[in-house]
């Protein structure tokens, strides 16, 4: 384990901390909704914050909201998800830079497209569990996988 001098992170924060905090992504997950035998993609937007902690030598990004519809019907197995709009304030951890991935993000010659490929790529490897409304009122727990991310 590379640890990381107080400098990198010291340099880390001016040139980086403001222009990551509450970046707004917007997300299709891989499940299709039925909208009068159409399917159309479900989508979300999150929002992220980013945050560094000096003790443990690591940045951390987590997602802190969701915001999305699902515009018709999903089925889940034997239960049919209804549509809905979700709203969820949440503190999700997506990615964690630590030691050399630092070291080489403050180094980079363009580093916040670095970051932002790291995000994306986190993001699109995820598998988010949001709970949904089924048309039985009852609530599940829907494995969202993300087919795409892309920056707002």
């Amino acid at each position: 384990m590379v640890v990381l001098s107080q400098n990198v992170l010291l340099d880390f924060k001016p040139r980086f901390e403001k222009s990551v905090e509450n970046l707004p992504i917007s997300v299709v997950s891989r499940s299709t909704a039925i909208v009068n035998d159409a399917e159309y993609p479900v989508k979300f937007d999150f929002i992220t914050e980013t945050f560094v902690d000096y003790k443990k030598q690591v940045v951390t990004t987590n997602i802190i909201q969701i915001d999305g519809t699902i515009p018709g019907t999903i089925k889940i197995g034997a239960l049919m998800v209804v549509p809905q709009h979700i709203n969820i304030t949440c503190e999700y951890e997506i990615l964690s830079i630590t030691n050399n991935e630092l070291k080489a993000l403050v180094q980079d010659e363009n580093p916040m497209l670095l970051y932002s490929n790291w995000l994306l790529e986190a993001i699109e490897n995820e598998t988010l569990v949001l709970e949904v409304k089924t048309e039985t009122g009852q609530y599940v727990d829907w494995p969202v996988g993300i087919k795409n991310a892309y920056f707002l």
